[in-house]
């Protein structure tokens, strides 16, 4: 069977499908044998009208791509700017936590969304994600110290990871699979142009009217999305669940929840990303700290797949998609290809403000390629898997170029030219845009309508968890390739007062230190960035590997009800 399904055109008249019964098991279902239950169900048209409640489709999702921009723009304008929150409050050597905080937050309610969505409404859940956003935007802006900004940055991840994952779950509700790479592709226009416009504009703000301006600017924008999914958007899937002959009553929906594997995977994700934030940065890899966070995360992901497996009567991830072959192979292709790109957002930026001297505004020019590469590979990839039905070659091929621009990256030197620099960020943005688009339909081919917010789920869970992963040990190895040249590079009776204004004042290294100890600095920046995208090159050929395993199935022109 699995030779059959790998070799068949994806648009013939057979689609290859997981039937939940047991894991990695694939059916094929001949159109000929569904013809009849398609001519029962309702018209495409009739589907998206009843859930769209006599709202334009483009008017949702307008609200919902403003959300996404402003979500990642929350990354990227960090990634020009953090340098500089780091030096005003004299934390250089902890300003990662900034970055990595929002991540986390961001990536440990990741796989709840699709189910909460699915349990209390797609409006209901919408809402509760713009509303974490709003508050932890406003929070940042008015923090105090580096401590208030991180816990404020946590309560804007949980929105904004939750607005990112939910306009793709609404987005899978209303466009046929076949044409979902298109719609796929502007929504990842929107997250890009959202990245395009933080990076020159966090050091646009910062060098003028202040660094907290980066965080109040989502104000606004945020009340156009607010008011978009509080009075046009509907719980149109719960709608659907009473037609059906579901029961509305409040109490048999919180039984719904899968507690238990709530729990285990929020336990697991979280102790790991606190073990691999901390490790080798502002705690030894063998501290009892970090060494129990990596412990925990295991046991725990070992109770959460028993859960799923055993226990769980409406699981958060069913173990027939957990241990499937195409949807763990899109996965870990994510996983680390997010892992070695995603790093990227805290090295470029030490790369031309910290070797190279540049400020933040014109660090985050030289950001833009990648950014706007991203648009430019999704949307080819979502045109291309509508004109053929074919993502699998294009998912070795994106993969392959990511792991050229990583090469490119541990290459990088003060005398490297300038279009170099450039066409290895587009080369990287590129096979991002890419493969996250591919990846995506892959994993939504082969699930039925009722799994797929779960699978959704699922793929941000990985994509998340791999840049938290990624930044954080691309930073651990940073510090630690400093930290260890430095003291053995500078010494005499100052030596301490030099290493410390290198690690925690990098943007004044040139006005504070000498001109033999600031050559030493900058040598020393420049091997550990060495160190640091060389790990990118590794995880970017594992993702290459991963592809390999990644199956062929139909995509659907119907919606799925």
């Amino acid at each position: 069977m699995a030779s059959t399904q790998e070799t068949t055109p994806l648009l013939s008249g057979q689609k290859p499908a997981y039937d939940g019964q047991a894991p990695g098991s694939v059916s094929v279902h001949s159109s000929e044998e569904s013809e009849e239950s398609i001519q029962t169900e309702m018209s495409d048209g009739d589907i998206v009208a009843s859930r769209l409640n006599g709202v334009n489709l483009y008017t949702i999702l307008f609200g919902l791509w403003i959300g996404v921009s402003l979500s990642s723009m929350d990354v990227s304008i960090v990634a020009t700017i953090y340098t500089k929150i780091g030096t005003e409050f004299k934390r250089s050597n902890e300003i990662i936590w900034i970055a990595t905080t929002y991540m986390l937050s961001y990536t440990a309610l990741q796989p709840l969304y699709g189910r909460i969505s699915d349990i209390f409404g797609r409006k209901s859940a919408v809402v509760f994600a713009t509303t974490f956003f709003f508050v932890g935007s406003l929070l940042c802006g008015l923090a105090t110290d580096i401590w208030f900004l991180v816990i404020a940055r946590g309560i804007a991840g949980i929105g904004g990871g939750g607005i990112l994952t939910l306009t793709t779950i609404l987005t899978s509700d209303l466009v046929p699979l076949r044409e979902r790479g298109s719609f796929q592709g502007y929504s990842n226009i929107a997250y890009s142009a959202g990245s395009v416009i933080g990076a020159p504009l966090g050091g646009f703000i910062s060098d003028t009217i202040g660094w907290r301006w980066c965080f109040y600017i989502n104000i606004p924008f945020l009340c156009i999305t607010m008011y978009i999914v509080t009075f046009l958007l509907t719980d149109y899937n719960i709608k659907e669940q009473v037609e059906a002959g579901e029961s509305t009553d409040l109490w048999y929906r919180l039984k719904q929840v899968d507690y238990a594997g709530v729990l285990a995977v929020v336990t697991a994700v979280v102790a790991f990303l606190l073990a691999t934030s901390m490790g080798g940065n502002m705690l030894p890899w063998s501290h009892p700290f970090v060494i129990g966070c990596l412990v925990l995360s295991l046991l725990s992901a070992i109770v959460f797949c028993v859960v799923e497996k055993n226990w769980a009567s409406s699981p958060l991830m069913p173990w027939s998609i957990i241990s499937s072959r195409t949807p763990l192979a899109c996965s870990t292709t994510n996983l680390f290809l997010i892992m070695s790109s995603h790093s990227t957002i805290y090295l470029i930026p030490l790369f031309f403000q910290g070797v190279l001297g540049f400020s933040p505004a014109k660090s985050g020019l030289f950001y833009l390629p990648k950014v706007g590469a991203i648009s430019v590979g999704s949307l080819y990839a979502g045109k291309h898997m509508a004109r053929t039905g074919e993502y699998q070659r294009l998912t070795t091929f994106g993969s392959l170029l990511s792991l050229i621009a990583m090469i490119g990256y541990a290459s990088w030197s003060p005398f490297t030219p300038s279009a170099v620099l450039v066409l290895t960020a587009f080369a990287d943005g590129l096979s991002l845009g890419m493969v996250l688009t591919t990846t995506l339909i892959a994993m939504l081919s082969c699930v039925g309508a009722k799994e797929m917010a779960t699978i959704t789920s699922m793929s941000y869970l990985f994509r998340s968890t791999g840049g938290v992963v990624g930044i954080s040990l691309t930073s651990a190895i940073y510090q630690a390739i400093v930290k260890s040249l430095l003291t053995e590079r500078i010494t005499g009776p100052d030596a301490a007062e030099y290493i410390d204004i290198a690690r925690k004042s990098m943007n004044d290294v040139r006005t504070l230190l000498p001109d033999d100890v600031l050559q030493v600095v900058l040598q020393t920046y420049q091997v550990a960035l060495r160190y640091a995208f060389s790990y990118c090159v590794m995880t970017a050929l594992i993702s290459l590997i991963s592809t390999f395993y990644i199956q062929r199935f139909e995509l659907q022109t119907k919606i799925k009800k």
